[in-house]
């Protein structure tokens, strides 16, 4: 996938390195169930169990410039029914001082065409703990909520609330 900023690739071994150290900052991880201290034989062991399944896609985001596309984030599909549905498990641009400039914003697009093009679903769904400022963003782009799963993710041992959200390929190409 391609867009005026980004490429969007599907994620490679050499990204390991990229998403373990990523995904130990608490920038990255406040709004995630990524646990604290996650080791990177917990991203490995992951990353393998999704790239062998064949309702997982994973993702890695690229802001175009320069030389070289340089890594700045990562997205990942789960639960994928071509024809029917998949869930956004996981989306975020981890450098903070690229937050705000609407990569986000590109990467979600991109993501949802895929989906509803490539994939052709009917349902798109996400959820995002309470809190999550993404959420304006999921709003502004058609999401409509659909309830609080409560006590329904666990971090650190501690269980929260998640807001359960989706988009239907009706809206999504009615918007």
């Amino acid at each position: 996938m391609e867009t005026k900023n980004l490429i969007i690739r599907e994620s490679k071994w050499e990204d390991l390195e990229d998403f373990y150290a990523w995904e130990r900052l608490p920038e990255v991880t406040e709004f995630f169930s990524i646990r604290d201290g996650q080791t990177m034989e917990e991203v490995v062991k992951k990353y393998v169990q999704d790239d062998n399944d064949p309702s997982a896609r994973q993702f890695t985001i690229m802001l175009k410039g320069g030389e070289e596309p340089k890594k700045i984030g990562r997205i990942v599909l789960a639960d994928i029914e071509p024809g029917w549905k998949a869930e956004l498990w996981r989306i975020y641009i981890a450098d903070t001082g690229l937050r705000g400039k609407g990569y986000g914003r590109e990467a979600m697009e991109a993501i949802m065409a895929y989906c509803f093009d490539e994939l052709e679903l009917e349902r798109l769904y996400l959820d995002h703990y309470t809190g999550n400022p993404a959420a304006n963003l999921y709003l502004s782009l058609g999401f409509k909520y659909e309830g609080v799963l409560r006590k329904n993710c666990r971090k650190n041992g501690v269980l929260y609330d998640v807001h359960l959200m989706s988009m239907l390929r009706d809206e999504y190409y009615g918007r």
